[in-house]
């Protein structure tokens, strides 16, 4: 995976020229921690052009495509906008607590003003 990865930044990468042209540094995919860091450039513009590729560097990463995860579970969705971080069940009750807190502050500070 590592090698097949590194080959491929290799061959297609703008920013590589022998080192990460955007970090000046070694290229990320070069060490072992590639598991853990990122580079949104190779995921948006690179990784794409190569499927097959793409479906086992994802795969590896614990993903099964290229779909975002919910910040609250963890489970991968479906976008319905572009903003959207929370899958439709963890949206709904992070709303509700959002909006439960929101109409508590406002009667604190509704309460001290009529005190």
């Amino acid at each position: 995976m590592k090698s097949e990865t590194m080959r491929l930044v290799q061959k297609s990468c703008a920013n590589y020229c022998g080192h990460c042209v955007i970090i000046d540094r070694a290229c990320i995919y070069d060490n072992d921690l590639t598991s853990i860091r990122r580079c949104s450039y190779f995921e948006q513009a690179v990784l794409p052009a190569e499927p097959a590729i793409e479906m086992r560097y994802y795969a590896s990463r614990g993903k099964i495509g290229n779909r975002p995860c919910c910040e609250n579970c963890g489970n991968q969705f479906s976008r319905t906008g572009g903003r959207q971080v929370y899958c439709i069940p963890c949206g709904k009750e992070i709303e509700r607590v959002k909006r439960n807190k929101r109409n508590r502050q406002y009667r604190e500070e509704r309460k001290k003003r009529t005190l």
